[in-house]
């Protein structure tokens, strides 16, 4: 199961749907900002020492930045579903 940490106002959307592409199980956690500061919570800051978001959990390893949470889904979880091989001539 993978978990989302998700925070309003984040990037976390981009990696929902590719949860959902992939067919993928997983569980989302809700963040709020702060009202006044927009600052993220002790509980995020807690698995993110900056405190932002996106930020997954799977088997053990902890992923930040939308980017290479995209990149690690698609080399760990994808199956070649959504890039082809690094050294074919497609990539």
């Amino acid at each position: 199961m993978i978990t989302v940490h998700h925070l309003n106002d984040s990037r976390s959307q981009r990696v929902l749907w590719a949860l959902e592409e992939l067919g993928l199980p997983y569980e989302i956690r809700h963040h709020a900002r702060d009202a006044a500061t927009r600052l993220a919570p002790p509980e995020l800051k807690a698995i993110h020492p900056l405190g932002k978001s996106p930020v997954i959990e799977h088997e053990g390893q902890v992923v930040f930045e939308s980017g290479a949470i995209l990149d690690y889904l698609s080399r760990r979880c994808a199956d070649g579903r959504l890039a082809p091989p690094a050294a074919s001539p497609e990539y």
